[in-house]
């Protein structure tokens, strides 16, 4: 899976936000790329350099994933390149944040069967998201656009899905 993920890192342009980088290999391929403006990383890992920085003003802060929103300007970013174990408890957030604030691509990586279901919720904005065979999410957010009613409406329906599945649980067991 890391080989793939270079591959994909060699041939991103303009800016990158990587959540759950922590592949050394990785994050030298991202230095590496000529082509990438700035990376943003949100991880434990904090590194110094040209294209790391976590804020415009270089100052190094934690930013919360629920929070990301405010961060970035609409559509500020080109890529997105995140860990699903890493956004695992916040993908309900997520979802329509990173729709919010990319432009080109999103790639979300993990195992096979949680991306399923997340596909299922990226396939509410665009049309084009495909799984890799090596468990890599590949999301085109071109043209997408997110509405606050939609948003609303969609963060209840999967609010109320999982309070049934919930209170099924506790029946059946």
């Amino acid at each position: 899976m890391d080989e793939q993920i270079l591959e994909i890192i060699n041939k991103l342009k303009g800016s990158l936000l990587g959540i759950g980088l922590t592949n050394e290999n990785i994050l030298n391929a991202i230095e590496e790329n000529s082509n990438i403006d700035v990376c943003y990383l949100l991880n434990n890992i904090s590194l110094t350099g040209k294209k790391f920085s976590i804020t415009k003003r270089g100052k190094n802060k934690k930013i919360n994933i629920k929070k990301i929103k405010k961060q970035f300007k609409k559509k500020s970013l080109d890529n997105i390149i995140c860990n699903f174990d890493i956004i695992k408890q916040f993908y309900r957030s997520f979802v329509p944040n990173s729709i919010y604030l990319c432009n080109q691509t999103i790639y979300i990586y993990g195992k096979k069967d949680d991306l399923k279901k997340l596909k299922q919720k990226y396939l509410r904005y665009t049309k084009e998201v495909k799984i890799e065979k090596d468990s890599i999410l590949i999301i085109n957010a071109c043209g997408t656009k997110n509405h606050f009613l939609k948003d609303l409406f969609y963060k209840i329906k999967d609010f109320g899905i999982d309070f049934v599945d919930l209170v099924t649980d506790i029946l059946v067991n």
